[in-house]
């Protein structure tokens, strides 16, 4: 962490960007994903779901991420979530029958809105709002009652689970189901973009120091820098040094960490709008999740 600040210092990224003025979420939308385009014009759109592997001067990265996906490491995680999946709670009906119904919506569309509890939506509140609504029992799926902040295992199961759910549509465009005509789901649109673009922690970094300023970077010692473009579309995704499946919400949380800022609650308010935000911005891209990650 000492080099990458001193790096950063150096090339004097602490000034280099304000907060984008009020707008709405398409010009927002239009304006983030143009932003890219005219920078990087050499990378193809679609491109930017792959992460920092994207970029040509990272293709010594890229052969060794090609090599890894031949036989990737999450695939053991992503079985053990397919056995979940499938399990029958003890009234007979299972995650495949929540989606069924229509409780678990298409993997594209999170996040979504939801008028009725005026609240975001992810994969994982949906899935876990399945299996309780479906009395399954929390010593099977621990997630369900768990400290998903600091109960590693439990976090990992519940990333396991949505890594297989979220396998059945790779490929698909990101569209969150969001309507922004809504003034609470705009309100929390602006929430999660606010999050997004200001400095927190003792390091005083906000999110776009490194994934807008820095994108296409390397700092060396196996530190470069994806885009922001893109960002959510690869996880659950299981990074080199966790060796383990993960949702972003622990991304999230271990980048907070690294810029000494207090992490956020894991599906807490922040978290959320802040998911909701950098989704809506890499809408059109596909999914890629589940995925291996430096």
């Amino acid at each position: 962490m000492k080099k990458i600040l001193a790096i950063l210092a150096a090339l004097g990224i602490a000034a280099s960007f304000a907060f984008p003025a009020h707008a709405d979420p398409q010009s927002d939308l239009k304006e983030f994903q143009g932003y890219f385009k005219k920078k990087y014009p050499a990378i193809k759109f679609d491109e930017y779901a792959n992460g920092f592997y994207a970029f040509p001067q990272f293709k010594e990265y890229r052969k060794s991420w090609d090599a890894y996906n031949e036989f990737p490491q999450y695939e053991l995680g992503v079985e053990k979530g397919k056995a979940l999946w499938n399990m029958k709670f003890a009234n007979g009906e299972s995650f495949a029958g929540c989606v069924k119904k229509g409780a678990i919506k298409p993997a594209y569309t999170y996040p979504r809105w939801d008028k009725a509890s005026k609240s975001i939506r992810t994969a994982e509140l949906d899935i876990m709002d399945c299996a309780r609504a479906n009395n399954a029992d929390p010593k099977e799926l621990t997630f369900l009652t768990a400290d998903l902040g600091k109960d590693e295992k439990a976090r990992v199961q519940l990333a396991e689970v949505t890594a297989h759910f979220y396998s059945q549509y790779k490929g698909k465009r990101v569209k969150p189901d969001v309507d922004f005509t809504d003034a609470d789901a705009l309100a929390a649109y602006e929430k999660g973009k606010k999050y997004w673009w200001t400095r927190r922690g003792q390091l005083n970094f906000a999110c776009a120091h490194c994934h807008v300023d820095m994108a296409g970077k390397d700092l060396g010692g196996n530190q470069p820098l994806s885009a922001a473009l893109g960002h959510t579309t690869a996880w659950p995704a299981q990074r080199l040094e966790w060796q383990r499946l993960e949702t972003i919400m622990q991304r999230y949380a271990t980048c907070n960490s690294q810029v000494r800022a207090k992490p956020e609650k894991h599906y807490g308010p922040e978290y959320l709008s802040l998911q909701l935000y950098e989704t809506y911005m890499s809408s059109g891209l596909p999914l890629t999740a589940p995925a291996m990650r430096n």
